[in-house]
């Protein structure tokens, strides 16, 4: 196995230099703009086009540790074992129908800030508070954590260094990331993010492409699997959905199809996704930019580091740390005066998932602590010295947490265990007037506390630990909410005048002699054309690469159809956007 450290050139280095030169730059020159106000800082001035928007969203879910955890799924679980995130797809695409264009017409500023539009009271407020708290800060350092795991690994592989060598390195990034978060602002960021997801999707292309050429090609690779796994071994490692015969691997699958999606997914497309949701110019850019991060992120994307994981799984087998794998294959196989831009490539992952959370972070505890409760009278200027000051506070935190890691996929797992459930509360306050603050404080602590009961005193693995969260948290849920007071009648009117919501709102909207919007047919057809259309994409990818043309063609066929279908009804075919646009500047 070579090692980049003694064979990197001069050109390598100076291609992450000048990668990182002008990452820095970037920043600088959106400074003035990201320092006239908040909304400027935190929302772009509500200016983004989908294209940009999406592709920013996408950006940031794809960060060093990504390729690594897939790797890692590969190895353990076959191809079979992405349907850990795979399906996501629902709950992605039930945000872009039913909620993007809300989280746009609500007009807040970010996400959070919602929950005191929605709700009313000091329930309100200190769900305001705790959820700036445990997403802004918490799961925020979690995330981070885990995506410096990874770029400690890339490093310390990359570059043969020690432990305390590599993470010297890693602070450099940290603090150079760190500094034009602070400079540029949202806009910078997604700017940033731009290029940073083209360069890192072209380099993840690249390194599948130098892999499976240097096996042999594909034959070769799938030879090399079934003698490293076995005929059998061969079998499970390339189904794209588990036989019934695999037992634990096919009720596993069942728990994320049937049960995470809903449950435990970004069905309302909260955190980093409203953030850009918020900020896009009108609520045709805000269902396009969701529906495009959706094709992007799920549809695009995960071939090259499927290939990648399998190579590794043929040419490493029985690695103590499987994620451990593209990382040793970009090693292997890649010649020289292509490692600075594959290096580069990493570092633009690591950077866009980064820049992201610190920015994201900063403004729950601007906007939603700082301005809400300590200091509402703060100038535009003091907010933006918090906004800064948080970001650095903000990557201490982060860096701490990567102290406590060991596992990019476990620390997926876990979040998704401790979210369990609330995925669905979160979809059904925005289509049902009955949920109210006490709904969502209960599913968040129920499901908090039952992941840490089952992972304490149980040995229920995940996802069936997820399954029995869900099992426990839902049902509390609603129990305290028929056990509590509904939302106040003027609470619940300033929310549907500002947001004109669709679903089980008649009782407000007979008070507010507002006529009320039924969901219809036609979201839940965009809704499904979507989802399976993206489906067939990934399946029409790995047919054709193994060979099964006629059942690749067809899923293709299959995918653009739908794909269409879906991109026209989130394009507004009825004019929807217009009437939007003229309320806002009416």
């Amino acid at each position: 196995m070579r090692n980049w450290s003694s064979s990197l050139t001069t050109l390598d280095f100076s291609i992450v230099a000048l990668y990182l030169a002008l990452t820095l730059g970037w920043g600088a020159w959106h400074a003035r703009k990201a320092s006239e106000n908040t909304e400027s800082f935190f929302a772009a001035g509500r200016t983004l086009p989908w294209w940009l928007a999406g592709t920013s969203i996408a950006a940031t879910t794809f960060a060093a540790d990504t390729p690594l955890a897939i790797a890692g799924l590969v190895a353990t679980d076959g191809i079979a074992g992405n349907w850990f995130w795979w399906a996501d797809v629902l709950p992605v695409v039930i945000g872009t129908f039913m909620v993007s264009h809300l989280w746009r017409r609500s007009r807040v500023l970010t996400d959070n800030e919602i929950t005191e539009l929605r709700y009313g009271g000091r329930p309100a407020a200190a769900l305001r508070l705790f959820r700036a708290l445990y997403f802004g800060v918490l799961r925020n350092a979690i995330v981070m954590g885990w995506v410096n795991l990874a770029m400690l690994k890339v490093i310390s592989l990359a570059l043969g260094l020690d432990e305390s060598e590599s993470g010297m390195v890693l602070a450099g990034l940290f603090a150079l990331t760190v500094g034009y978060t602070l400079l540029a602002g949202l806009l910078g960021v997604v700017l940033t993010d731009f290029l940073q997801f083209g360069l890192a999707l072209s380099g993840s292309i690249l390194l599948a492409v130098f892999a499976v050429s240097d096996f042999g090609g594909l034959s070769q690779l799938l030879d090399g699997i079934t003698q490293s796994q076995g005929l059998e071994g061969n079998t499970r490692v390339l189904d794209l959905i588990p036989s019934p015969a695999d037992g634990e691997a096919f009720w596993a699958f069942l728990a994320y199809v049937g049960v995470k999606s809903w449950s435990s997914g970004n069905t309302e497309g909260n955190g980093y996704i409203a953030q850009r949701i918020l900020a896009t110019r009108s609520e045709r850019d805000a269902r396009l930019a969701s529906l495009w991060y959706a094709i992007a992120h799920f549809a695009l994307r995960p071939w090259p580091w499927i290939l990648v994981g399998l190579v590794a799984l043929a040419r490493f087998p029985g690695l103590e740390d499987p994620e451990a794998g593209y990382v040793m294959v970009m090693l292997d196989v890649l010649p020289s005066g292509l490692r600075g831009i594959l290096l580069a490539a990493m570092l633009a992952a690591f950077m866009s998932t980064i820049d992201t959370q610190l920015n994201w972070g900063a403004s729950y505890l601007t906007h939603d602590v700082y301005a809400r409760f300590i200091n509402p009278n703060a100038s535009q200027q003091r907010l933006i010295w918090f906004a800064r000051v948080s970001v650095i506070g903000l990557a201490a935190i982060g860096s701490a947490a990567t102290l406590g890691m060991d596992s990019v996929a476990g620390a997926w797992k876990l979040l998704a265990t401790i979210g369990a459930g609330t995925g669905l509360i979160g979809l059904l306050r925005w289509l049902w007037w009955r949920i109210n603050a006490w709904t969502e404080i209960a599913v968040m602590t129920a499901s908090l506390v039952g992941a840490n009961f089952v992972a304490v005193f149980t040995d229920i693995a995940f996802p069936f630990s997820l399954v029995v969260v869900v099992g426990f948290s839902i049902p509390i849920a609603f129990m305290v909410m028929w056990l509590t007071s509904p939302e106040d009648a003027s609470v619940l009117r300033v929310f549907y005048e500002r947001v004109r919501p669709a679903g089980a709102w008649a009782p407000v909207a007979i008070q507010t002699e507002i006529p009320l919007r039924r969901i219809g047919l036609r979201p839940w057809l965009d809704v499904g054309s979507a989802t399976i259309g993206i489906y067939a994409a990934i399946a029409a990818v790995g047919w054709l690469l193994f060979g099964k043309l006629a059942w690749g063609l067809a899923a293709s066929g299959i995918s653009a159809a739908l794909l269409f279908y879906a991109v026209r009804g989130a394009a507004g075919r009825d004019g929807e956007h217009k009437a939007s646009a003229a309320r806002q500047t009416g």
